[in-house]
């Protein structure tokens, strides 16, 4: 008979937690645990959450807001709300719910596990923010009980810069791709199609590589001016790096980009596409990378933490330099001339690659020997 625990799932946005964790949430529901997010007011997030049968619980935190009695009062509020769920273990992600979520889990006496999904931007810039948060870290995360990162890379920079202990830590493959969801029977096949289309599925943030694709695509439609390049995400998101909705417009207006905006299931867009792009900066595991790739599609990305680890160079897709435009459409000229076979093929090894290291089951098993071991 198992026992019912009580886990807490902390994020500074519910969509993180419904679009990347959903199959650990049921899977965990159907052990037996009770299973609740504390995240920021959303309507249509909760709505999602609340038919697995996870509950919800509001937490007002800013996520980029610096204002020192705003972020008192998050960290209070987060207090309370842990007196009240009384979790048996909490789950922390994003930098923000890793930091307040240290100091509310030691000052109520939980166990919790810190979730380092990637370095974003206060690791990019160095600025005195990044000094602070790094500060924060240093302070905090030595009260956890394990530390999990999403790559090699990433946990070495913690190692480096002394922001763990002697905390036990293990590398996560993300937070796993569900096969069956994601698989290539929802692509769209465009072998009669001879007009390219490239996609970028993220945030509209500069860290994510957005002005390198635009510029790329500046530079392929001079001699293949049939080519299509789309955006998929938010647009003005609440980050320091966020592009604005004017200067989307102006690209689209010029014809470089389309933009399709944000949807909740993002297979038909893969479907349709001919390549995955993300010439992002840093990552923990690119889910959109794993998606496409779990949908046969080949990839280009940047060789930098997380992004290199979900792409086989050359044989499930190309890596190319970060912040280099040119070097990005060298390489969407590559997938241009490169034979409809051999790209099929690779799109196929790219699967596999999804099977053998990033399949759902995995991360689902890791979280359910953590939950056993912890507790």
């Amino acid at each position: 008979m198992i026992s019912k625990k009580t886990l807490v799932f902390t994020c500074n946005t519910a969509f993180g937690i419904a679009n990347f964790r959903s199959g650990v949430l049921c899977a965990l529901k159907e052990k037996g645990h009770r299973v609740i997010v504390v995240a920021p007011p959303d309507s249509i997030n909760e709505i999602r959450l609340k038919s697995i049968g996870v509950e919800f619980v509001p937490w007002f935190v800013s996520g980029k807001g610096v204002f020192i009695f705003s972020e008192i009062a998050s960290i209070l509020s987060l207090i309370k709300i842990y007196i009240k769920i009384h979790p048996s273990i909490c789950f922390h992600f994003t930098i923000k719910a890793v930091i307040y979520g240290a100091i509310a889990s030691k000052c109520t006496g939980h166990k919790f596990v810190s979730v380092i999904t990637g370095l974003g931007y206060v690791f990019l810039n160095n600025s005195w923010i990044s000094k602070v948060a790094q500060l924060l870290y240093r302070i905090t995360l030595k009260f956890s009980s394990e530390i999990w990162f999403l790559n090699k890379d990433d946990q070495q920079v913690f190692y480096k810069l002394k922001l763990t202990s002697d905390i036990p830590s293990i590398i996560l493959p993300g937070e796993g791709i569900n096969l069956q969801l994601f698989s290539p029977e929802n692509t769209i096949s465009n072998n009669q199609n001879i007009n390219y289309t490239f996609l970028l599925i993220a945030r509209l943030l500069r860290d994510k590589g957005i002005y390198e694709f635009v510029e790329a695509a500046r530079i392929v439609l001079r001699n293949n001016p049939n080519t299509r390049f789309q955006l998929l995400g938010e647009v003005g998101s609440d980050n320091p790096s966020s592009i604005g909705i004017d200067q989307v417009k102006n690209w689209c207006d010029e014809g470089i980009v389309e933009y399709l905006g944000v949807t909740n299931d993002v297979r038909e867009a893969i479907g349709k596409a001919d390549c995955i792009v993300l010439p992002s900066y840093r990552e923990g595991i690119p889910r959109c990378l794993m998606e496409a790739a779990a949908m046969q599609k080949p990839l280009i990305t940047t060789d930098v933490p997380g992004c290199k680890d979900v792409v086989i160079n050359g044989k499930t897709g190309w890596l190319c330099k970060s912040k280099d435009e040119n070097d990005l459409a060298k390489k969407m000229i590559m997938i241009i001339n490169t034979p409809k076979d051999r790209l099929l093929n690779m799109g196929i090894l790219g699967r596999e690659l999804m099977k053998k290291c990033f399949d759902e089951k995995i991360v689902i098993d890791l979280y359910i020997k953590a939950v056993n071991r912890l507790i």
